[in-house]
């Protein structure tokens, strides 16, 4: 998985970068760039929640292949010679196709991965993204110097790679014990409060995704230059993903997630009033570095709160509701810019600041302390069947369990919910019905 996620970042960002600069070379205005942008989005984030349900019903690994081979082919789609409006109708079908991949990626990672490890385990795949993202600008830049159109083609085949990758991969399908289906609301309202903690960073990536490439132009940079200037972002966001996860496993997410939403406010106030191209690249440099960890913090959260058989539908509808934001934050973004980058720019330091001020709202503080796991109310053995065991409902005489329990009944009931605390062997060191 992490492999093929790798090989799909590269080819999303040998050609992202450059969508702006090839769409303004086909007499595209800014509004445009916006327009194409938030439709990707658009499609990217109505798409989740239904491949999410195909994913617990139907298994991961259909839903991902499917998703990467298409993505792939319509890479080449770009070469066609359409009028400029007919970008926002294919970007919004390339951006389906890209957006039925992630939560069935997630919803694989989370079903296998210990709840206490999974900050750790997205921030590994948030890697693979940023690493794609070291790789393919510097690269996709060098070869617009010569012809732009090859970047799509270099793309295709990265995506073709990945599509091989994922077909190797078993299917991991979920399978419910909740007795009474659970519906998109009620996913989302048990959300609300990662869902407000995650807009400033999607608002974020809307905007930068539609104006980066054009303000580095705009002060006088290079395509290869567009290009460093998000490789000099991707090198520490690739080193550190991993451990910021695991910082979050350890010492909370959602202390992570706010240090990173400051960090962006900071970083997003200060870029509108630099006019130097090396200190734009250099100042990136030191933003991945502060700014990427509240991404897998923000994932494992949203795994630890997925009813069992959810996984992939609850990933699918925090996806959702966060692609909202990032279309807003093109539009916004887009619309801003053509009146002053500054506006822009201090639009991401407002919702930042909001979002990370939203911890301090009772009510909006989720319902688990740091860490993955509730108090527990019973505790047992490291001689205790693995958690996989403890919500299918099977249990032996040798459980020590401290109530009594119907042995012929699952230990999991329908409307209830089984919190449990491992160690890195798999065992169950603590576990309670809540």
């Amino acid at each position: 998985m992490y492999g093929a996620n790798l090989l799909t970042a590269i080819g999303v960002w040998f050609f992202l970068p450059l969508l702006p600069i090839f769409l303004g070379r086909k007499g595209g205005s800014a509004a445009l760039v916006g327009a194409v942008f938030a439709a990707g989005l658009l499609a990217n984030g109505a798409i989740r929640y239904p491949a999410g349900w195909a994913a617990d019903r139907f298994g991961t690994r259909p839903v991902t292949v499917i998703a990467m081979a298409s993505y792939a082919l319509l890479f080449l789609a770009y070469l066609l010679p359409l009028p400029t409006p007919a970008f926002i109708v294919l970007r919004f079908v390339h951006g389906g196709a890209g957006g039925a991949f992630w939560p069935a990626a997630n919803g694989l990672l989370a079903e296998v991965t210990p709840p206490n490890q999974r900050g750790r385990a997205f921030g590994v795949m948030q890697a693979t993204n940023t690493a794609g993202m070291l790789v393919g600008p510097g690269i996709g830049g060098f070869i617009a110097l010569f012809n732009l159109n090859v970047v799509f083609v270099v793309a295709a085949l990265a995506c073709v790679l990945a599509t091989v990758a994922l077909a190797t991969l078993p299917s991991v399908r979920s399978e419910s014990r909740v007795e009474a289906p659970l519906g998109a609301l009620r996913l989302a309202r048990r959300l609300v409060p990662l869902l407000i903690l995650g807009a400033g960073t999607s608002y974020m990536i809307g905007t930068f995704d539609t104006i980066w490439s054009l303000y580095m132009t705009s002060r006088g940079a290079t395509t290869l230059a567009v290009g460093i200037s998000f490789m000099a972002f991707a090198l520490p966001a690739t080193m550190v993903s991993a451990q910021a996860g695991a910082l979050g496993d350890r010492f909370g997410p959602r202390r992570v997630v706010v240090a990173a939403l400051i960090g962006i406010a900071t970083f997003a106030a200060i870029y509108p009033f630099v006019m130097s191209v090396p200190w734009l690249i250099g100042l990136g440099l030191i933003e991945g570095t502060l700014t990427i960890s509240g991404g897998p913090n923000l994932i494992a959260e949203v795994s630890r709160s997925a009813e069992a058989g959810h996984q992939a539908r609850t990933q699918g509808m925090f996806q959702t509701v966060q692609t909202g934001v990032q279309i807003a934050g093109a539009l916004a973004g887009g619309s801003l810019f053509a009146i002053s980058p500054t506006y822009a720019f201090l639009a991401i330091t407002a919702i930042c600041l909001l979002g990370a001020a939203s911890t301090l709202v009772p009510g909006l503080q989720g319902a688990h302390p740091p860490g993955c796991h509730e108090a527990p109310s019973a505790t047992y053995s490291k001689s205790s069947p693995p958690v996989r065991d403890l919500l299918e409902g099977r249990r032996s005489d040798g459980d020590g369990l401290s109530a009594d329990v119907d042995p012929t009944e699952p230990l999991v009931e329908a409307a209830r919910r089984l919190v449990v605390a491992q160690d890195p062997d798999d065992h169950v060191v603590q576990a309670h019905i809540a």
